[in-house]
Order: structure tokens, then C-alpha cells, then sequence
């Protein structure tokens, strides 16, 4: 990978929350478990491969962002394990492979829980 966990976590839950702002008062609306979805949303159906450039960090700044909003939602209600193991599984799967193509089973399995 080629941006550190912390960082690449930070801008990926920093998207997640602005991407469920409210209109006029800018504060941001949502369980974890939504905005984790909201997140899981802004995904391509198709990844890109490893030399996407800019699109290959978005979307592994996304992935972290919705794994780790789906942990904290899993951890206030069960209900929500579903979702955060299927994010938990593609973001290992990426750690592993660095290939975002490999995780689209897993992304796939989350926007089912979504």
C-alpha cells in the first residue's frame, strides 16, 4: 500500500463525513452505520487496478474509512457485524494484495448489509 494506515484512515473517514452533510447546517447527520454506507456508496462497482493513480487512493481511503465507522458501528450495536466483517474482509484483502480488484467480493457483500 502505499500510503500509511493512519493517514489513508483519516482521509477516508474525513470523505465519509462530508459526504453525509446536511444542506444549510453543515453538520454532519448519521449513525456510523450510515455513514459507513454512504461511504461503501461513493465505491465504483468496478475497482481500479493498483496504477490508478489518484482513483486508487480515493477508493482506499474510502474502504478505510468505511471499515472503521463500520467497527464503531458494530461495536454500539451487533446488528452492524455483518457489515463490518465484509468491510474488514476486503480491507485485509486489499492489505494483502494491494489490488482493490480482489476486494470486490467483499464490497459487494457489504452493500448487501447497507
Amino acid at each position: 500500500m502505499r500510503r500509511p494506515r493512519a493517514a489513508v484512515a483519516a482521509v477516508g473517514l474525513l470523505l465519509a463525513l462530508t459526504a453525509c452533510q446536511s444542506g444549510a447546517s453543515g453538520k454532519v447527520q448519521g449513525t456510523d452505520a450510515e455513514l459507513a454506507c454512504a461511504a461503501v456508496s461513493r465505491l465504483p462497482e468496478r475497482m481500479p487496478g493498483t496504477d490508478g493513480g489518484k482513483a486508487f487512493d480515493i477508493v482506499v481511503a474510502r474502504l478505510v474509512g468505511a471499515e472503521e465507522l463500520a467497527r464503531a458501528a458494530a461495536l454500539a450495536d451487533a446488528t452492524f457485524q455483518p457489515l463490518a466483517d465484509a468491510l474488514r474482509e476486503a480491507q485485509q484483502l486489499l492489505n494483502v494484495t494491494s489490488d482493490p480488484q480482489r476486494a470486490e467480493p467483499a464490497i459487494k457483500k457489504a452493500r448487501t448489509y447497507c
